[in-house]
C-alpha cells in the first residue's frame, strides 16, 4: 500500500501530493488506535482543551503526518534553492558563521512540520550530515523509507549502539542531526509542558564532549509543500567544559524551545508515541 501511495503521489506536483496526503490521512488517521494516543498526549500538553478541541487538533496532526508521508518522493524538489524554492531559510546571526564555514555541529530538531527536510537543506549548503534515527520494526517498511531518504544525501545511523559511530563522524568533519523530542526511558527527568518527561541529554553531551556547537533547528509548514526553516542561536558554542549541570540546563532549554514551537503550531507535532511516564496519563 505504501509503495502504491508513493508511486501515485510521486507523479504529482509537490503541492498536490502534500494536499492529497493531508486529505487522505484526515479521513484514515482518526480510525486507528493511534488517534487515542495522540489525544492523550494533547490532553497532557494542553490541559485547557475540551474534547472537541482535542479531537480537532488530533485530526490536524493526522493531516500534517499525511502531508509528510506524501512528500517523501519529493524531498529533492522541496528545496531552499533553485527555480522554485519551497523553503524559506532563516539563520540566526550567531549560527550563520558556523553554517557558512561548514563547521561540524550538532543540529537538534523536533518532529514538527517536515523534519526530513533538514538534511537536504544542509546538503545544498555543502554541509555533510549524519542523522541518528530509530529504525522501523518492520524490515520492509524500513527498506522503503531508507530508499526514499537516499535523495537527502545524508548518512543514517541507527540509534542502537550509535555513540562510537557518531564520534567518528564528527571527527571526520561531518555534522550530526538528532530529533531528541521523543521519550527516552533512560534519559533525565526534565520539564516538558510543566511535567517531568524522560529526555535524552545526548545533544548537549555530544556538543560538550566533542567541542561542537549545538544548534536548534525549527521546521514550520506554511502551506502544502512550503516551509520555513529556522536555524536558531547555538545553545552551546562548543567551548564549554563537560559540566553535567550545564548539560542538564542546555537540555532543559532545548525542551523549552520545543515546547514553544509546539505551542505555536500544535497541529504540526508528531505525537503518536507516549512522551511522559505512564503515571502521568493515569493521574
Amino acid at each position: 500500500m505504501l509503495r502504491l501511495f508513493w508511486f501515485l503521489v510521486g507523479h504529482m506536483s509537490p503541492a498536490r501530493a502534500s494536499a492529497t496526503g493531508r486529505k487522505l490521512f484526515r479521513r484514515l488517521g482518526p480510525k486507528t488506535h493511534k488517534h487515542q494516543r495522540i489525544k492523550r498526549n494533547l490532553r497532557l500538553a494542553f490541559d485547557n482543551l475540551d474534547e472537541n478541541e482535542t479531537d480537532t487538533l488530533a485530526c490536524g496532526i493526522w493531516e500534517n503526518f499525511g502531508a509528510v508521508l506524501a512528500e517523501y518522493p519529493h524531498l529533492e524538489k522541496i528545496r531552499a534553492t533553485g527555480a522554485e524554492p519551497r523553503i524559506d531559510v532563516v539563520i540566526n546571526s550567531a549560527s550563520r558563521p558556523i553554517l557558512e564555514d561548514r563547521r561540524p555541529a550538532i543540529y537538534a530538531g523536533a518532529h514538527l512540520g517536515n523534519w526530513e527536510l533538514v538534511a537536504p537543506t544542509l546538503k545544498a549548503r555543502g554541509i555533510p550530515l549524519s542523522a541518528v534515527y530509530g529504525p522501523q520494526g518492520n524490515a520492509v517498511l524500513e527498506s522503503l523509507l531508507q530508499a526514499q531518504r537516499r535523495a537527502s544525501g545524508c548518512r543514517f545511523i541507527a540509534k542502537t549502539h550509535a555513540l562510537q559511530q557518531v564520534i567518528r563522524e564528527i571527527r571526520a568533519g561531518r555534522s550530526i542531526g538528532l530529533l531528541p523530542d521523543q521519550r527516552v526511558d533512560s534519559g533525565e527527568a526534565i520539564d516538558f509542558f510543566g511535567r517531568q518527561a524522560p529526555t535524552t541529554t545526548s545533544p548537549a553531551w555530544l556538543a560538550m564532549k566533542l567541542n561542537c556547537p549545538l544548534i536548534p533547528v525549527q521546521v514550520e509548514r506554511i502551506e502544502d509543500a512550503r516551509y520555513r526553516m529556522t536555524f536558531h542561536a547555538p545553545l552551546l558554542t562548543g567551548c564549554e567544559p563537560a559540566d553535567p549541570e550545564r548539560m542538564i540546563r542546555a537540555t532543559a532549554e532545548l525542551n523549552r524551545l520545543f515546547e514553544e514551537w509546539i505551542r505555536a503550531r500544535p497541529e504540526q507535532w508528531l505525537c503518536m508515541k507516549r512522551r511522559w511516564p505512564e503515571s502521568a496519563y493515569s493521574a
